[in-house]
């Protein structure tokens, strides 16, 4: 009786010690001031991406041509225009701008099926197509790209599920289950979140909960970062833009992962394209905290990093024109 009494009572112990377990700490903390870069023309900002020394930026689907841009970033110099809607050379029917830590930018194209194209950029600026990839995949994709045979894919609207692809495979080579399927809503499944990926790590970053996961390229969980937070409750279609949001916007680089921590509804944030008070959070691959910096300007809606000079670029989400992207340095990495 005396062992099972002591049984319970470690039991006891630890399940308090883990539910009052601290949050990770971060070591440093740091403020950061905006800047702001010009852009030059009409721009329409819905996508970003960066191969050092360039910053290439995608208009919003509303734009027939000027598709898409590719600045200097040692000059902020316009260096070059491209992109039309069509069929032929140089022309795509839905192009997304997808974010990789490849040498060259991908732009994946729905045409009937999904046409991956890949671009380097020369010293002038210019794109270059390097090679031109179809997905075997016919579902829905919301893809991140591992390496150029390799991509994840969020398959969010039916098994809520992620998968690892190769570029040839009609079915998943992994899978890890994030969400209820079982929830007819996706958006209001409080599993919901973001994916991102490199050559190394997998990376979940959930939106109604203040955690992280961190994985290998086979899906396998590395560590999982959790804050405590305030639990949504029951999400429904009525109050799904009340609910807190923590972790919507990230990048992955080689080096760091920059969650941005909104804290904030999307009645709150989506609404005010001058929200401030955002928490920029910075973790290594293993998902150790790094550094955390509070944004003393706008936050921005999507963004992207220069891990060659540490500097973050982004822009407002107000979905509109704009004459300038939000420029963040960020100091101590």
């Amino acid at each position: 009786m005396r062992i099972v009494y002591y049984i319970l009572l470690s039991c006891c112990v630890f399940v308090l010690a883990a539910c009052s377990s601290p949050d990770p700490e971060f070591p440093r903390e740091e403020t950061l001031t905006l800047e702001l870069m010009p852009l030059q023309g009409i721009t329409d900002p819905f996508s970003l991406e960066i191969k050092h020394p360039f910053l290439i930026f995608r208009n919003s689907s509303s734009r027939r041509d000027s598709i898409l841009h590719i600045y200097d970033l040692n000059t902020y110099e316009l260096k070059s225009v491209f992109g039309r809607r069509g069929r032929g050379p140089g022309e795509f029917i839905s192009p997304g701008l997808l974010r990789s830590q490849l040498p060259y930018f991908v732009i994946m194209d729905d045409q009937g099926d999904m046409v991956t194209y890949f671009f380097d950029i020369d010293e002038e600026g210019r794109p270059a197509l390097n090679d031109t990839k179809r997905l075997a995949y016919d579902g829905d994709p919301n893809i991140a790209i591992i390496n150029d045979s390799l991509y994840v894919n969020d398959d969010m609207f039916v098994s809520r599920t992620l998968q690892v692809f190769g570029f040839d495979d009609k079915q998943p080579r992994r899978t890890w289950r994030y969400g209820n399927p079982a929830i007819m809503n996706p958006w209001t499944d409080p599993n919901r979140g973001s994916l991102y990926a490199n050559e190394e790590r997998i990376v979940f970053c959930y939106d109604l909960m203040k955690q992280i996961d961190f994985m290998d390229t086979d899906l396998n969980l590395i560590n999982r970062v959790k804050f405590r937070y305030d639990s949504p409750g029951v999400v429904t279609e009525e109050n799904m833009n009340e609910v807190k949001r923590n972790y919507s916007v990230s990048y992955l680089g080689k080096r760091y992962l920059y969650a941005l921590f909104l804290g904030a509804s999307w009645e709150k944030y989506g609404n005010d394209p001058d929200f401030r008070g955002s928490i920029l959070e910075v973790f290594d691959l293993n998902g150790n905290p790094v550094i955390r910096y509070r944004m003393d300007g706008i936050a921005p809606g999507h963004f992207v990093v220069d891990e060659q000079t540490f500097t973050l670029y982004g822009f407002h989400r107000n979905f509109g024109p704009e004459d300038h992207l939000l420029v963040y340095r960020l100091k101590g990495l």
